[in-house]
């Protein structure tokens, strides 16, 4: 184009970050700035969007000052984007603080902060934040309902959140769609309650989806409920042969259960049919630079000083309590042949690592594409505490806040 207006800019920043490719809507808005086109609330609101699928806060707060320099810091659509940016870079309390600053508040601002509370553990707020909303006047929709009833599974909250599933058709005349579904069997199943959660898959109006499925079979892992994870896992592989997931979720229920025979049938049926698994990565910014780390990583310049810093803090763990789980995934023989340092999560890497780089005082802030393990999530509580810092883990379903040996989840996760 000869002539590109506000509009041309706006639409490639919108269509880039509504299609997952934040960095690139990123680099549009930053030439946008470049050439001085003036932006408009519509291109901020997608700029703040992007920084906060990106977990860049420093990014986001630069765009935040342009926008209270330009007067637009009371635009509601801008200030809902700014709490969902925030509580996706791991700052509950600048969402907070957001929140109470708007004057006018919609359903989008409810339902961001209700989310917010939600990813971040804290159900009772999330909770509290859904009642007060309907004293507002706003209307829940299918959005906040999605907030509430994963708030009441990542809190225990089995009865509360049976009520608002059932006040969705009744109260407020909502049709649950198949994720409200999935919600309620993560509620029940993390709970331990697996014969109602299968119950009230059996009686769903609805065809289970895969992620009814999937969810089932992970409480399955954690409750070592072995026939009702081989039926999740046979319907979870019908509908999706091809997802590795599924494969890794019904591997490690068998290794769990120590039946080392299924697991490896199981393993070679993945490959078998070409089904490769998603390695588990961690990251953390340090002096703006990405360092990114894989399991048993070494290949990071500092692997050498990650490492031997990494047994001294389990050495210092070790004399205050820390216990390392031994529930593996890996049977007896196989763990005198290989290499222990091979198993070293990489979201340990990256917390020593951070410790190594980062100031004293300095919150760590490790993004992790997978969810977190009970090791490493015990290990981390643990080196919270020796070493008085706060430490906040992102994995792919919620966010950990970790401070003075203690975790926002409080273990039910």
């Amino acid at each position: 184009m000869d002539t590109k207006d506000s509009i041309s800019w706006n639409g490639l920043i919108s269509g880039f970050s509504q299609s997952g490719h934040y960095e690139e809507a990123l680099n549009v808005f930053n030439q946008m700035n470049k050439v001085e086109v003036e932006p408009s609330v519509f291109t901020f609101t997608s700029a703040v969007s992007a920084a906060g699928n990106l977990a860049e806060v420093k990014q986001g707060k630069l765009i935040q000052a342009m926008i209270f320099k330009r007067g637009f810091d009371s635009e509601i659509e801008i200030s809902n984007a700014l709490i969902t940016m925030y509580a996706k870079c791991g700052s509950i309390s600048d969402s907070k603080r957001k929140f109470l600053e708007m004057a006018e508040k919609n359903d989008v601002t409810w339902n961001a902060m209700i989310t917010a509370y939600s990813q971040h553990g804290d159900g009772l707020q999330a909770v509290n934040h859904f009642e007060n909303m309907k004293k507002s006047g706003s209307v829940p929709n299918h959005v906040t309902f999605i907030g509430v009833l994963t708030a009441c599974s990542h809190v225990g909250l089995v009865n509360e959140g049976i009520c608002y599933f059932e006040s969705m058709k009744k109260e407020h005349g909502l049709v649950p769609k198949p994720e409200h579904y999935a919600c309620v069997v993560d509620l029940l199943s993390r709970a331990g309650l697996l014969s109602r959660a299968r119950k009230f898959v059996e009686e769903m109006p609805i065809k289970p989806d895969p992620m009814v499925w999937r969810t089932l079979l992970s409480s399955c892992i954690v409750h070592k409920n072995i026939e009702l994870g081989e039926l999740a896992a046979k319907n979870l592989l019908d509908l999706e042969p091809e997802d590795s997931a599924s494969y890794v979720l019904l591997s490690n229920m068998y290794a769990v259960s120590r039946r080392w025979n299924y697991r490896d049938q199981t393993r070679e049926m993945m490959k078998n049919r070409g089904v490769r698994k998603e390695p588990g990565r961690s990251w953390i910014e340090v002096m703006n630079k990405i360092h990114a780390f894989f399991v048993g990583d070494k290949l990071h310049p500092l692997a050498d000083e990650i490492y031997e810093y990494l047994e001294e803090l389990n050495n210092r763990a070790a004399d205050i309590g820390y216990v390392q789980d031994h529930n593996s995934l890996l049977n007896e023989t196989e763990m005198e042949q290989k290499d222990p340092t091979l198993y070293v999560h990489s979201e340990k890497l990256a917390v020593t690592f951070a410790l190594l780089s980062l100031p004293d005082g300095i919150p760590i802030r490790v993004m992790k594409n997978l969810r977190v393990c009970s090791d490493c999530h015990n290990w981390i509580k643990f080196i919270s505490r020796i070493s008085n810092r706060e430490i906040v883990v992102r994995d792919a379903y919620r966010f950990h806040h970790f401070e003075n040996g203690n975790c926002s989840c409080k273990d039910f996760w």
